[in-house]
């Protein structure tokens, strides 16, 4: 049971880790270096969950970890303290039933039972956070998933690295709250009840090919993911990291793991870091 409410928990705080723009560059895992930096930095950008078989690690990929003296997430994984607070956020003191009306109770259960296969009287405790990370599971067609953020931490800890996350476990849960509440996971039922699982598919296809560019035209699209949305989860966080990541890669080489969200766009990571001076280029991990 703790695994599960661990992979559910790191699911939805990385649901929407695809969005980017503005890269010619086709690649997961790019440098960050000058500014003033003695040694190179890292940042990859990592899907939120894929099946064993589409699950890209190489020698470079693990070489370029093993040589860094830190791992940052999003958030600490590594921290028991925060890990605790995020399971414990994937539950609701006031049942599914009570928190919604009749109609959109009802709907909820016709889609979930319908799309996915799901009682809804299965979720009635869980809050909408978990929600939506179980119907994201439920549109892969394979039951072995690899999570990045995890492979990454067994790594750092087993060469004892230092451990860090962008932001507070707290911080991610509130701007879930705010973002993906039942309205979302409605129509992301809804899509999938029209398209199927091929949005899914395409989207493991793009992340494969590194593809930044491509996941940003095609997950913009989805109907879930509104300008407050996008606002809210990517633009806001790319701003506040970008302030504090200087700092970081200032005392020691760190490797940065974010949703690949994050990495490209006008407000993404790797524009904002080139105005901030450094220089800032993909790596091939093959």
């Amino acid at each position: 049971m703790k695994n599960i409410f661990k992979s559910i928990a790191v699911c939805a705080l990385t649901m929407c880790s695809f969005l980017g723009n503005a890269q010619t560059e086709n690649s997961l895992l790019w440098e960050i270096s000058g500014n003033g930096l003695k040694k190179p930095s890292y940042v990859f950008g990592t899907i939120h969950m894929i099946c064993n078989d589409d699950y890209i690690m190489t020698d470079k990929i693990q070489n370029t970890l093993k040589n860094v003296d830190a791992y940052y997430a999003e958030i600490n994984f590594g921290d028991p303290n925060a890990m605790a607070v995020l399971q414990q956020a994937m539950m609701s003191n006031v049942p599914l039933s009570k928190r919604l009306t009749a109609d959109k109770y009802n709907e909820l259960k016709q889609l979930l039972k319908e799309v996915v296969d799901i009682d809804i009287a299965q979720l009635e405790n869980f809050s909408e956070s978990a929600i939506v990370s179980m119907v994201s599971v439920k549109a892969f067609t394979c039951t072995d998933f690899r999570m990045y953020e995890m492979e990454f931490l067994q790594s750092a800890m087993a060469q004892q690295k230092k451990l860090g996350g962008l932001e507070t476990v707290e911080e991610q849960l509130e701007i879930m709250s705010k973002s993906l509440g039942t309205d979302a996971v409605i129509q992301m039922l809804q899509d999938m009840k029209k398209e199927g699982f091929e949005s899914t598919k395409k989207m493991v296809e793009l992340y494969k090919s590194q593809n930044i560019n491509g996941l940003y035209d095609y997950m913009k699209k989805s109907s879930y993911m509104t300008d407050y949305v996008y606002n809210e989860m990517l633009t806001k966080r790319n701003h506040k990291w970008i302030n504090e990541m200087p700092e970081m890669m200032q005392t020691e080489s760190v490797f940065f793991a974010v949703g690949a969200a994050h990495l490209g766009g006008n407000h993404g990571v790797l524009k904002l870091l080139k105005e901030k001076g450094y220089t800032v280029k993909p790596i091939n991990i093959q």
